[in-house]
C-alpha cells in the first residue's frame, strides 16, 4: 500500500521533469514578410505617435487665426497646420504615448473643448 501511496505522489512530479520536445514548421513566407515589414518602417518619415487635433476649418484665413490664438496662449506647445480636402487642420504637441497627450488635453479643454487626440507619424527629432 506504502508503494502504491509513494508512486502516485512521485509519477507526477517525474513527468513534470521530463522535457519536451516541440516542432514547429518553419515558413519561408514569414523572410519575406518581414522583409516587407520593414521596408514599409523604412519608407515611413518617422514613428507612431500622437498629438491633439484642436480645430478644422475650411478656409487658411479662419485656421492662422485659430493658430495665432493658440500660440498667444500656449507659446511653449508646438503646432502644426496641415491641410487634406476640404479641411485645415491644427494638431499641437508631440506625444510618444497616448498618456502623455492626454495630460495636455486636460490642460486645453477648457479653451478647446473639442480637442481629440490622433495617431500620426512623428520625427524623432521632434519628440522629447
Amino acid at each position: 500500500m506504502k508503494i502504491i501511496i509513494l508512486i502516485l505522489i512521485f509519477f507526477p512530479l517525474e513527468t513534470l521533469g521530463q522535457d519536451k520536445l516541440i516542432n514547429y514548421k518553419y515558413d519561408k513566407e514569414i523572410d519575406s514578410l518581414y522583409l516587407k515589414f520593414k521596408k514599409i518602417n523604412l519608407s515611413q518619415s518617422g514613428i507612431q505617435a500622437y498629438r491633439l487635433q484642436i480645430a478644422f476649418a475650411s478656409t487658411k484665413n479662419e485656421i492662422n487665426i485659430m493658430k495665432l490664438k493658440f500660440i498667444k496662449k500656449f507659446p511653449n506647445i508646438p503646432i502644426y497646420l496641415s491641410y487634406s480636402a476640404p479641411y485645415y487642420k491644427l494638431r499641437v504637441g508631440n506625444f510618444r504615448t497616448k498618456l502623455e497627450a492626454e495630460k495636455i488635453k486636460s490642460k486645453l479643454i477648457k479653451n478647446y473643448p473639442g480637442s481629440y487626440i490622433v495617431s500620426e507619424y512623428i520625427k524623432l527629432n521632434l519628440l522629447n
